[in-house]
C-alpha cells in the first residue's frame, strides 16, 4: 500500500461511510441496518443520507452513514456518473467525518479475466479513468489517475471476493478506444464513481474501498444494458451481504 493508505488504515475504524450511485443498488443494505434518513446533505441538491448504529456482538458498535447522490428532478432516475458522486461523498464526509469511505456499487465485468455474473470485486491497485483522454504533457497521466488502491490482505477472504482493477468513466457502453485501454491496463471492473471518489478520499487522507458487484459482461455477446436491468436486484442483494461481513470484520482490525 502507498503511505498515505497505509496511513489512513492504521487509524482504527469507529465512523464508516457507504456511498451508492443508485438506490436500488444501497437502499436495501440501508433498511437491513435500521438507518434513520437524514435528509438532504445540501439544501440545493438531490443528495441525500441515512445514518445510525451498527451494533457488534462483543458489544461494541460503528456509526455507519449510507448516501446517494440522489434522483434527477428533470429525468426523474438516479444521478449517476462522477460529478454527482464526488459531490455527494465531499458533502458526506463534511458531515459524517467518517474514518472510513466505501463506494459500493455494480460494474460491468469481463469473462476473459474471470468475471461472472455476481463476482464480487474489491477495488485493487490502482483506480483508473479510461475516458479522460488528455494528451498534454502531465495532463496525460493526470487523466488516466492510476490512484492507489490499498487494503488489509484479510478483506479478501472475510468479504469472500476478488482483486480487480477498476476503472471509472461516466458512459454506460464503452468506445473502441475504451476497449482497446481496458485491455491493455487488464482492466477487471468497468463502472462509473469510483475512481473519483478514491481521488477524493486521498485529498482527505481517508482509508478507502471500491466493492463491485458485477451485473454484465462487457465482452460477451448479450447487450449489457439487458444483462444490468436483469441482474441488479440479485448482485445488489449479494453486494450487501459482502458489507455486512465488512461492518463484522471492523472490530478485529480496529483492535490492531
Amino acid at each position: 500500500m502507498a503511505r498515505i493508505t497505509s496511513e489512513a488504515w492504521s487509524r482504527p475504524v469507529r465512523r464508516v461511510a457507504f456511498l451508492f450511485a443508485m438506490s436500488a443498488e444501497g437502499m436495501g443494505f440501508a433498511d437491513r441496518l435500521g438507518l434513520v434518513d437524514r435528509g438532504d446533505l445540501d439544501p440545493s441538491l438531490p443528495a441525500h443520507w441515512l445514518s445510525g448504529t451498527y451494533p457488534f456482538t462483543d458489544g461494541g458498535s460503528v456509526e455507519v452513514a449510507v448516501g446517494f447522490a440522489g434522483r434527477d428532478p428533470e429525468h426523474r432516475i438516479d444521478r449517476v456518473g462522477t460529478v454527482p458522486a464526488t459531490l455527494a461523498a465531499h458533502l458526506l464526509i463534511r458531515r459524517f467525518e467518517p474514518d472510513l469511505l466505501v463506494n459500493a456499487g455494480t460494474c460491468g465485468g469481463f469473462q476473459a479475466r474471470g468475471g461472472r455474473v455476481g463476482t464480487i470485486y474489491l477495488g485493487s491497485n490502482a483506480f483508473l479513468f479510461h475516458d479522460r483522454r488528455i494528451p498534454l504533457p502531465g495532463f496525460d497521466e493526470f487523466g488516466v489517475g492510476r490512484i492507489q488502491a490499498g487494503y488489509p490482505k484479510d478483506l479478501l477472504d472475510v468479504m469472500n471476493a476478488e482483486p480487480g482493477v477498476v476503472s471509472t468513466g461516466d458512459s454506460f457502453t464503452p468506445c473502441a478506444e475504451e476497449l482497446a485501454f481496458f485491455e491493455a491496463e487488464s482492466v477487471h471492473a468497468k463502472e462509473m464513481e469510483a475512481a473519483a471518489i478514491a481521488r477524493l478520499a486521498e485529498d482527505h487522507g481517508l482509508a478507502f474501498l471500491a466493492v463491485k458487484g458485477v451485473t454484465d459482461l462487457i465482452d460477451h455477446p448479450e447487450p449489457e444494458q439487458e444483462a444490468f436491468i436483469r441482474n441488479l436486484e440479485r448482485v445488489s442483494g449479494a453486494l450487501e451481504e459482502r458489507l455486512i461481513r465488512l461492518l463484522n470484520w471492523l472490530p478485529s482490525h480496529s483492535r490492531h
